[in-house]
């Protein structure tokens, strides 16, 4: 099935072969899944009786390359039958293998196929100090396992250290390791171990040779020491799961001390501190663009690691360990590129294309057959409609050894088995058609200024104080019309005036910023997070969005306020601002009724709180009141219609002249503004059963609703538009994460807007990746949301919905605003700029200090 039957040419591309420079008006040609020419149109021949693909306006890349992936032992849906990626009995447990967990239906596999993904090495997870072997994997769809095996590659072995394995095994199962010491302990042992064993079967071997009658039996195998010797004689490649620089020189120690190679850091947030000595010792390191801060080892995350490394002389790779971000590795690498090169790192787009290609197949030891575009290596290609290193790019065509994977207009060549059935067009391919490019780019305007070429242009401008602020020669989105070289008037925090062409004069005492014909926007605003109210994810000090204890278990908390635990100091804050996020919808977490949400500046102040009830369904709403969607639906009602009738009965409750209601009176009389449709109510509601639930709870009690989550919104969307009912959704959850979004794809966003429901656009997640909102809405466009719906629904659709100030650049609207360096939604864009409520805020953090700190490192 997996044999190319027929050649292929593409014709007249942008030829990006990762090796070299781009070919202009190039060609690639393929035989029997082997890449026989690569270069200029005019240089390649047809081989006979080939498909000839015109590649006009698009480009050509290599297949992209997770280097570190856990699709098909940790597959969705997400459940305790498909969670197979840690053996966590024991903290070292070598002799498991990926491959005999790895599920070849995962519908995540197909996600990738259709971000370009041809090769990826799936590890074990991070529990343990060894967890087992790396299955390396090619990405046809198999019945089994052996099927997908990438043919020729070495095994990995995963290894970890850090606050992984010592929080699985000394604080869950109170044994060793328990500290960093108790790590290395364990590794040495382990190898120790292992080098006796080699000992034992090297005598035997040795004595076999010589007096095969007097050798006896052989020693007893043992799979564990046997894949660590394996290690030792470089048959197996370590894939090394490391954090910080100090753990990183450990590990350099211990695998000198035991004489193997570790071939890959993962992760290795603080590499740039170390990249020296990786470059030195040819160590990869496999790293995220810009995620950071989910916990402690984590915290001092740059997005100029892997361009530093880079610079070094040391192999980048960009990786995923994501279900969804395998998708976007091409996006990711882009970003990391531009974040680069603004701080002054010369990186190329062939540099940031080999982050995902070329150097994670050295990470796999198949570079020699895959990750570039070279005659002899494997047909391993994309077809991209747009740059590939753009937000907007889209693969049309996906190759495998020459053989289609994936066809932008039929969907994965192959369907998962789970997704047969009613499920089979979900995600199939797009039904809503992808948008253009936005007219921004058509008509010249905001056209990116690029450090190298105009240092003064990519700067961010300078703090300056002043209650007047005049924008001149700005591209501006006002009331639905870019108007390019445009002035915009700021006075006393407020927009007073938008005009095409310069101001006639500058009020006295008012600052002018001279815009460049870059893109002036409003800020950019969350709608759902926890910034500010979790800082360490996994640092239970720094979470103050749940309840924790005998608390927990408490259902209704209406009367939370999560504006009482906003952190205005937070580290979160100023990096979110580095995306162009002025505000955000700060939510509790947790219970049936969540409590109340805050609407917060990124500067840390509280502009208005209550701004929303928030309210549970699916699982969590479940897992709440422990019972069923049935008992969740009885409790909300019940709640409800007590809270009206204590509304009535107000003197009657003071005198315990009541029965016992469903909730406290700080919670009932916090329900009382939901109830007169004062205070918005947003329901977490995914599958579409919980949405139709939610809609009938609003018509019932006159809830002023919004949905949040809305995996499977697009399915009612209808019913959503004639309610006038807003979706809160993260337009890249596109997987069957659980049975609560079986049917969730990547064009909802469009399909939702087309419908005439009012999106909004949130990261959803973790508070650290609020940076991350203009991306989002970037990949919405990319699947057909159109451009200026994109910008609203991080903008103007999140105010309005939440009957707030500000969302647009218009007179007598809030100045909250923000000044890019190029188009918005594009991943090589950033803020030069930003203003909230006409003050101007420093684009500076502790990242960016972490970065200058290190930009040289001492001799």
């Amino acid at each position: 099935m997996w044999t190319q039957t027929r050649p292929v040419v593409v014709r007249h591309a942008t030829v990006m072969p990762a090796s070299s420079p781009a070919i202009e008006d190039g060609a690639v040609a393929f035989v029997e899944g082997k890449l026989v020419a690569v270069g200029r149109n005019a240089e390649v021949a047809t081989p006979p009786g080939a498909e000839e693909v015109d590649g006009t306006g698009l480009y050509v890349t290599p297949g992209i390359i997770d280097a570190h992936s856990h699709l098909g032992v940790y597959a969705s849906p997400d459940t305790t039958s498909t969670s197979d990626g840690n053996e966590a009995t024991a903290p070292v447990t070598a002799e498991v293998s990926a491959e005999h967990s790895f599920w070849p239906q995962d519908p995540g596999l197909r996600r990738a196929a259709a971000g370009g993904v041809t090769s990826l090495l799936v590890l074990p997870g991070s529990a343990n100090l060894i967890g087992g072997r790396a299955f390396p994997v090619k990405l046809h769809f198999g019945r089994s396992a052996r099927e997908m095996r990438f043919p020729g590659a070495k095994d990995g072995l995963k290894m970890a250290c850090g606050e992984n394995p010592r929080r699985v095994y000394g604080t869950a199962q109170h044994r060793a390791p328990s500290t960093r010491m108790g790590n290395v302990a364990g590794y040495r042992q382990a190898f120790a171990r292992a080098r006796e064993y080699q000992e034992r079967w090297d005598a035997w071997e040795k004595k076999r040779e010589k007096k095969p009658e007097e050798a006896g039996p052989a020693p007893l195998r043992d799979l564990q020491l046997e894949t660590l010797v394996e290690v030792m004689r470089g048959n197996i490649l370590v894939q090394n799961h490391c954090y910080r620089a100090d753990e990183m020189a450990v590990m350099l120690q211990v695998a000198e001390e035991f004489g193997y190679a570790i071939r890959a850091f993962h992760h290795a947030l603080e590499a740039y501190k170390l990249r020296d000595r990786l470059a030195e010792k040819g160590v990869a390191v496999a790293t995220w663009a810009d995620w950071w801060g989910f916990k402690m080892e984590a915290w001092d995350g740059i997005p100029e690691n892997a361009g530093l490394v880079s610079q070094a002389g040391g192999r980048a790779v960009i990786h995923s360990d994501s279900a969804l971000g395998v998708q976007r590795l091409n996006q990711e690498a882009g970003k990391a590129l531009w974040r680069a090169r603004e701080s002054g790192i010369p990186v190329t787009e062939e540099d940031a294309l080999r982050w995902v290609t070329l150097h994670a197949a050295w990470v796999m030891g198949v570079e020699d057959r895959t990750g570039s575009l070279e005659p002899g290596k494997m047909a391993d290609v994309v077809l991209w409609k747009n740059h590939p290193l753009s937000v907007y790019a889209r693969a049309q065509r996906v190759w495998a050894d020459g053989v289609v994977t994936y066809d932008a207009d039929s969907g994965a060549v192959e369907a998962s088995d789970f997704e047969l059935g009613e499920r089979a067009g979900a995600s199939a391919k797009l039904v809503a058609r992808p948008s253009e490019l936005p007219v921004l780019k058509d008509a010249g305007l905001g056209v990116r200024c690029e450090p190298a070429k105009d240092a003064e242009c990519a700067r961010p401008l300078e703090v300056k104080d002043g209650v007047c602020t005049a924008f001149q020669d700005v591209a501006v989105l006002s009331q639905g019309t870019w108007q390019a070289h445009a002035s915009v008037l700021v006075e006393n925090g407020k927009v007073t005036r938008v005009q095409a062409g310069a101001l006639a004069a500058v009020p006295a005492g008012c600052r002018a910023v001279d815009g460049k014909g870059r893109v002036l926007t409003p800020g950019l605003v969350d709608p759902l997070t926890s910034l500010g109210v979790v800082e360490v994810g996994m640092e239970e000090t720094t979470v103050d969005d749940s309840l924790r204890g005998e608390a927990a278990k408490e259902p209704i908390r209406a009367a939370l306020r999560a504006a009482d635990s906003v952190n205005p100091a937070a580290e979160t804050f100023p990096v979110a601002r580095l995306g162009g996020v002025t505000t955000a919808g700060v939510v509790p977490a947790g219970g049936l009724v969540s409590g109340q949400s805050a609407w917060v500046g990124t500067d840390g102040t509280v502009r208005r709180a209550p701004l929303a009830l928030h309210v549970n369904l699916g699982v969590t709403g479940r897992d709440a009141v422990s019972g069923s969607r049935a008992l969740v639906l009885e409790r909300l009602r019940e709640l409800l219609s007590d809270a009206r009738e204590y509304n009535k009965r107000k003197g009657d409750f003071e005198q315990n002249r009541m029965r016992t209601l469903a909730a406290s009176r700080l919670d009932l009389e916090s329900l009382q503004p939901a109830l007169t449709g004062a205070l918005p109510v947003v329901v977490m509601a995914n599958r579409v059963s919980d949405i139709r639930a939610a809609l009938a709870l609003g018509r019932e009690f006159g809830l002023k609703l919004l949905i949040a989550g809305g995996r499977e919104a697009w399915m009612v969307a209808p019913e959503l538009a004639a309610a006038k009912v807003p979706v809160i959704m993260q337009p890249t959850q596109n997987l069957p994460s659980s049975f609560d979004g079986l049917n969730s794809r990547m064009d909802a966003a469009a399909l939702l807007s087309a419908a005439g429901v009012k999106v909004l656009i949130s990261t959803m997640g973790e508070p650290h990746m609020v940076r991350t909102l203009a991306q989002e809405a970037g990949n919405a466009v990319a699947w057909g949301l159109p451009y200026g719906e994109a910008l609203r629904a991080i903008t103007s659709n999140v105010t309005e919905a939440f009957g707030l100030e500000g969302g647009q650049v218009a007179p007598g609207q809030v100045a909250d605003l923000v000044l890019w360096n190029g188009e918005p939604l594009e991943v090589s864009s950033r803020p030069v700029g930003m203003w909230l409520g006409g003050k101007q805020v420093p684009l500076t953090s502790r990242q960016n200090a972490l970065y200058e700190k290190y930009r040289t490192l001492a001799k």
